[in-house]
């Protein structure tokens, strides 16, 4: 019997492709577009593996492996992603994700880490300790994941309309260091305006 593998990538014709690719090798017994429908597919179909994207629409891959590594101890994860940045790798390492492979791997490297993981071993790619860090550093998904929780925190309430002094009352900050906050959140997402701010904030619902 052929393992059961959920596909999860928003990239249609990504998503398409990885399961005309390696269909011959397992089953794909589900592909889901946005990170809102990957436990609800996963409960339904059971699968042995996930193919997850980590930029996904809803809920990211990191998020929806802690919901998956407490709902199902079995099911394995494997990350598929275009993102090399070292600290995206030390976090799935830290969450205890399966493997992780690049999305410009071939099909025997797809097999490969699939098979070492559903074998009970860990994979990532090899390539991922030669690459150059940091390729995408104008990517707004990876902008998001170099800010602090606490500049998180200080985002969701500009964007909720709250100026600095509100926003120090409320945390029980002094002026200055809220306003050092912001000066890093800037300086952080290359933005120089609080209309920008705003609008990262709505396009990565934070």
């Amino acid at each position: 019997m052929k393992p059961r593998l959920l596909i999860a990538d928003d990239h249609t014709l990504f998503n398409e492709g990885v399961k005309q690719l390696i269909s011959d090798h397992y089953n794909i017994v589900g592909q889901v577009f946005d990170g809102k429908d990957v436990l609800i597919m996963a409960m339904v179909t059971r699968p042995d593996v996930i193919l997850l994207d980590i930029n996904l629409p809803s809920i990211n891959g990191f998020d929806l492996a802690i919901e998956l590594r407490k709902s199902f101890e079995t099911i394995k994860i494997i990350f598929v992603s275009m993102y090399t940045e070292p600290r995206f790798i030390e976090q799935s390492k830290q969450l205890k994700v399966d493997g992780y492979l690049l999305k410009n791997s071939t099909k025997e490297e797809l097999i490969l880490g699939i098979d070492n993981v559903l074998n009970g071993g860990n994979y990532y790619d090899p390539k991922l300790n030669q690459l150059r860090p940091n390729l995408h550093h104008d990517d707004f998904f990876v902008k998001q994941f170099s800010l602090t929780p606490r500049e998180v925190e200080i985002i969701r309430m500009i964007k909720n309309g709250m100026n600095t002094g509100e926003i120090a009352e409320k945390l029980f900050l002094g002026l200055e260091t809220v306003k050092t906050h912001r000066k890093n959140i800037y300086y952080k997402l290359s933005i120089t305006k609080s209309t920008e701010l705003i609008k990262f904030a709505l396009e990565n619902n934070i």
